[in-house]
């Protein structure tokens, strides 16, 4: 413990000790007769046990009462010169942003839901980080903004599980359409596809580009460490703003660490383009659509994130009052009960 003026603690001890020399001067002379009535206290009343005892525990209780004085003055000068206490805290959890970076288009359903289904049990260990969620077809679209709100993340990593998986089971035949096939595909799709007549679908690096750019206070705390997590099958089917190694340079520059995961199916030169730009960020390409495949690469990725963590610390300084407070109360309550007794 601290202080954080300790010159009033010395003040108030300078006091206490004036007033104990004071009332030792004070008991050791003897006072004198000034005038008024004098009464007369036989002998036998001095030599009564009772009276005796009397005088005794009259003559502790003034001792007592200024030792309670004394105590209240230094625990007084004690309170004025605010005690502290420093702790170390790590900061260490809650500087880490995290943006899931998804390609919508109907190849990559298989892949996401998959992904989606193993990375809610990752975002139910966050303590403190950032969480994010972009998807992207012709059109990238901020689903999910950064936020520290797990509960909504999994809502919204849950809605877009849901409308995978009824794509998927409508693609396969399984069930028929319906309004809430209608609902979760355009909760899944709407923004998605703005510009689709015109410059066509799957575009890749303006996908991961703007997943970059939804870091919004990269100029603020540069310190923070980002991930990407980016899922696609990187077959381009339109015009690109960025090329996927434009977005893979784009992440290096801001300092971005880019885990990809592509779909099995990718051709060669894809999975090759896919792999150099997320390696050219230090981060880990992936590919593979098996459930324990995926979760194999979750896992993996969740152990990555983990050491890319920038262990911080934050001086954090509180006072600590409580203690010394509850003595002077005490130390005054029995002061007054003292006094009480003694009818000073």
């Amino acid at each position: 413990m601290e202080l954080k003026n300790p010159l009033a603690l010395y003040i108030c001890a300078g006091v206490a000790a004036v007033f104990v020399i004071a009332a030792f001067v004070t008991f050791r002379i003897k006072r004198k007769y000034k005038g008024g009535k004098k009464a007369y206290l036989p002998e036998y009343l001095k030599n009564d046990s009772g009276f005796k005892a009397r005088v005794v525990w009259n003559t502790i209780l003034k001792y007592v009462l200024i030792v309670l004085i004394i105590t209240n003055i230094l625990l007084s000068g004690f309170l004025m010169a605010r005690p502290y206490k420093t702790e170390s805290k790590q900061l260490a959890n809650y500087n880490r942003d995290i943006i899931l970076c998804m390609d919508i288009s109907t190849t990559c359903d298989h892949l996401n839901a998959e992904l989606i289904d193993k990375l809610e049990d990752v975002v139910r260990e966050l303590n403190g980080e950032r969480f994010g969620i972009v998807i992207f077809n012709t059109t990238p679209v901020l689903l999910c903004p950064l936020t520290n709100d797990y509960n909504y993340i999994i809502e919204v990593l849950d809605k877009v599980k849901e409308g995978l998986k009824m794509r998927l089971d409508f693609t396969n035949g399984k069930i028929l359409f319906s309004d809430k096939l209608y609902e979760m595909e355009a909760y899944i799709s709407n923004g998605t596809l703005v510009g689709n007549d015109e410059r066509g679908s799957s575009i890749i690096g303006d996908g991961l580009a703007a997943a970059a750019l939804d870091f919004y206070d990269y100029e603020d705390k540069p310190d923070r460490t980002r991930v990407i997590i980016f899922s696609t099958d990187n077959d381009l089917l339109g015009e690109e703003i960025v090329t996927l190694p434009e977005a893979g340079e784009l992440c290096k520059e801001r300092d971005i660490t880019v885990f990809g995961i592509g779909t099995e199916k990718m051709d060669p030169d894809q999975r090759q383009m896919m792999k150099d730009a997320v390696e050219v960020t230090g981060g880990t390409f992936y590919y593979g659509e098996d459930r324990d495949i995926v979760e194999n690469i979750v896992d993996d990725i969740r152990r990555q994130i983990a050491t890319l963590d920038d262990t911080q610390y934050e001086i954090i300084e509180y006072d600590t009052p409580e203690l010394p407070f509850r003595l002077l109360l005490l130390s005054m309550s029995l002061m007054l009960l003292v006094a009480f007794i003694l009818k000073v």
